[in-house]
């Protein structure tokens, strides 16, 4: 900014000397004060664009704290649109792959997330965010049927997690158990990691009861009857929808949901 205004005023000032009535009128101080002027205009410009910015990005917020994801993801994305540097734009993107992720449109929340990963700015400025990012890009692998990149970015999440509590993490992780017949797993999993399942809201919150109750039911059907019943009644509280990009790919699921009259549009 300092060395635009600096040029500015050299410029200005070798344009104006040839002439001598200009030069007699723009003296230093006039075209400091041009400068000053300048300079408070650009600022008060940025400072619009990053209160822009904010606005369009917090009314994702409050939209995602609503659950309308897909009004979240368009503010998200408008306000990458806005951004006027590099970590905002990478939150924001973020964030939208997010929504989206919720959604069930695993293949553009992956372009999104992977806009983001290319991005120096989380590791640097967001570290948390860059911690998680790769447990939701593993979940969208797992939704598009790609189970080798879920767990390789799985295993990234855990690397870059370290000594910390995994964030985003057990949706995938109980996804790949129970697609793996590791039902027994899936469910000592969910036990263990309890607070991290009722942290989850929303869309998540049902998936995780719907893949306990699909694991149940793998495990002993007619034992833990009761459990699978009061599983399903709250997974079915969320819309009809909810489970499609989980289920479209995976016949047993599938099947299992059917069979216990909690059905889904298919994906062609």
């Amino acid at each position: 900014m300092w060395l635009f205004l600096v040029v500015a005023f050299v410029i200005s000032y070798n344009a104006t000397s040839r002439t001598s009535s200009l030069r007699e009128y723009l003296t230093p101080p006039v075209l400091a004060g041009g400068c000053v002027a300048l300079f408070l205009a650009l600022f008060a410009f940025f400072f619009w664009r990053i209160r822009r910015w904010g606005a369009t990005y917090h009314q994702g917020v409050s939209f995602s704290s609503a659950g309308d994801e897909r009004e979240a993801a368009r503010c998200y994305e408008e306000a990458a649109r806005q951004s006027t540097q590099g970590t905002q734009r990478a939150v924001s993107v973020t964030m939208a792959g997010q929504s989206l992720l919720t959604l069930g449109e695993a293949a553009r929340a992956l372009e999104l997330f992977g806009s983001a990963e290319h991005s120096s700015s989380l590791r640097r400025f967001v570290p948390a965010a860059h911690q998680w990012l790769p447990n939701l890009i593993a979940h969208a692998y797992f939704l598009q049927g790609e189970l080798s990149p879920a767990r390789e970015w799985l295993e990234e999440g855990r690397k870059r997690a370290g000594k910390l509590p995994p964030s985003y993490a057990l949706l995938p992780e109980v996804s790949l158990l129970c697609r793996d017949g590791q039902h027994n797993a899936a469910l000592a999993l969910l036990a263990a990691r309890a607070n991290e399942a009722d942290a989850l809201a929303g869309r998540d919150t049902r998936r995780l009861k719907l893949l306990k109750a699909f694991a149940l039911d793998a495990v002993d059907p007619i034992t833990h009857a009761l459990d699978i019943d009061a599983t399903l009644a709250a997974a079915r509280l969320g819309r009809p929808d909810d489970f499609e990009a989980l289920s479209s790919r995976w016949p047993e699921l599938r099947a299992f949901m059917e069979r216990r009259g909690l059905t889904t549009p298919v994906a062609a």
